[in-house]
């Protein structure tokens, strides 16, 4: 009895710990060092998602390359992904496809700032041919963006390199009028607005891509307006992740948004209208479920429908037993019937030959009937014992 006691009690501490009862509240959140807006925006999630009681770790990596390839190995739990970043994939190493959409977070915007203060936009390639480039990470996402940029508009013999190496250019994927922004102006750095040809060129050839135009700071002097393009950025996570823990974390994230919109306005493009056909990785089945909570439920939906079929299936059962037991009736009356003809055989004044003969033509017949299912078997073995037992009788 004790080991049963044992089972009962391993079993219902196991319901207790797994993710259904007890959701995930504990993600480690792989982020890429020198990354100025993931770093950020790590800052700001661990501070906001604490506060509604989870439990965030930061795990820096060398880059968003790497802080994915950490997901994909379950050293993490979440991490950061433009949407255009579809490269990211082809480099790692895996269960790529277990990769999920959780929570849309900001859009980035394109932006490049001159060293030379000039007036005309960035419109033609040869602006950048035999130039540097600068960028925070080396080898990450930002890095193979630009680089697509660059062979995609045919630019030759540029250098990307450390914004530290003293660049011609500085490149960063930022967030509206951000801090980097201002303390690059205020360095001496021309904000370069993109010609309308170049964007849509670009746009057209990376659909994740969207147009943007960054007005002008009213008031501010030297600030313009600035034609460049932006993608949305994601936090993403893995499919091992539990449905609950992900539906919590979603439901958390975009009902309390205008907190999160309190560590910076970048955060107001959080929304539960999440386009999945154009998503880099699919839906998290727990956002899936979270989107989905005001749907009514596949028994809501054909209530009357199943409610009917269950009626007419409780008919048809009621009908089915009720012929079943008409038919177990007739069995039954069809072997009382041999069971008179074998008293009027005993009775008979006839001799023990004459006997035998009726009774296996008595025994034939019911043999007969009971192959054609007319007879219930184990009142034809009864019936059959008492026959042949008679038999035996007689022949004593």
């Amino acid at each position: 009895m004790n080991r049963y006691l044992k089972l009962v009690f391993i079993g219902l501490l196991c319901l207790s710990s797994c993710n259904t009862f007890r959701p995930q509240k504990k993600f480690r959140i792989a982020v890429p060092k020198g990354d100025y807006s993931y770093t950020t925006s790590s800052s700001h999630l661990q501070s906001f998602l604490e506060n509604g009681g989870f439990n965030v770790q930061i795990i820096e990596t060398d880059n968003a390359i790497a802080a994915n390839q950490m997901v994909v190995n379950d050293e993490a739990d979440l991490t950061f992904v433009m949407n255009n970043s579809d490269f990211i994939p082809e480099k790692l190493s895996g269960n790529v496809g277990g990769l999920r959409t959780i929570s849309l977070l900001y859009e980035r915007l394109f932006f490049i700032f001159s060293r030379t203060r000039y007036d005309s936009s960035l419109s033609r390639g040869y602006d950048l041919q035999g130039k540097k480039i600068g960028i925070e990470v080396l080898n990450g996402e930002t890095h193979q963006n630009l680089r697509r940029i660059i062979d995609l508009a045919h630019i030759d013999r540029v250098d990307v390199v450390k914004k530290s190496d003293n660049p011609d250019y500085i490149h960063f994927w930022g967030t509206y009028y951000g801090d980097r922004a201002t303390k690059l102006i205020a360095d001496g750095w021309q904000e370069i607005s993109l010609e309308p040809s170049m964007v849509n060129f670009l746009t057209l050839n990376q659909p994740t891509l969207k147009p943007f135009l960054l007005p002008a700071i009213p008031g501010f002097e030297g600030s313009n307006d600035i034609n460049t393009f932006s993608v949305s950025t994601y936090l993403v996570g893995s499919s091992r992740l539990g449905e609950k823990a992900i539906y919590h974390l979603s439901q958390y994230i975009i009902e309390h948004r205008l907190e999160l919109m309190g560590y910076d306005l970048m955060y107001r493009s959080v929304n539960e209208t999440i386009d999945a056909s154009s998503l880099l990785f699919p839906l998290h089945r727990g956002t899936d479920a979270y989107f989905r909570k005001d749907q009514p439920s596949f028994l809501e939906r054909y209530a009357d429908t199943l409610a009917f079929l269950v009626s007419i299936a409780a008919v048809l059962y009621g009908l089915i037993q009720g012929l079943r037991n008409r038919l177990r009736v007739i069995k039954k009356e069809r072997i009382d019937l041999y069971f008179l003809d074998f008293l009027d055989i005993r009775s008979k004044q006839a001799s023990s030959n004459e006997q035998i003969v009726l009774l296996e033509e008595l025994l034939n017949r019911a043999l007969l009937q009971m192959t054609n299912e007319r007879l219930d078997k184990n009142d034809f073995d009864i019936f059959s014992r008492l026959i042949q037992q008679e038999i035996s009788n007689i022949q004593t």
